[in-house]
């Protein structure tokens, strides 16, 4: 198994968890991913290749915000640490979630 490579002009999941964990609480502690794509594309604004089509015919940026919550078995997934868990629509804040984000530096 080789090196992962990274794109560092393109936007990486790892940077998006704790704005989607703020985005979340800031929508009464739980969001659907629907609405977190659509609030994290306002924000964001991606371009380049982020903005680019997939062959899942959404954007790019969609579906690494997507990824937050479908990889959540992934070892340090905010699922696996603990601070939100798993809803029928997208995620949920969990009092250790909350507790993360109060010492958040901002």
């Amino acid at each position: 198994m080789g090196k992962r490579r990274f794109d560092y002009e393109r936007i990486q999941q790892a940077d998006l968890v704790i704005t989607a964990m703020q985005i979340a609480e800031a929508n009464g502690g739980a969001i659907a991913t629907t609405d977190l794509k659509a609030i994290m594309v306002k924000k964001f604004h991606p371009s380049g290749q982020d903005a680019a089509q997939n062959a899942n015919w959404q954007m790019n940026f969609e579906q690494i915000v997507g990824n937050l919550i479908s990889n959540k078995a992934m070892p340090e997934s905010m699922f696996s640490k603990g601070y939100a868990v798993d809803t029928d629509d997208g995620f949920a804040l969990t009092d250790k979630g909350i507790k993360f984000l109060a010492d958040v530096p901002h």
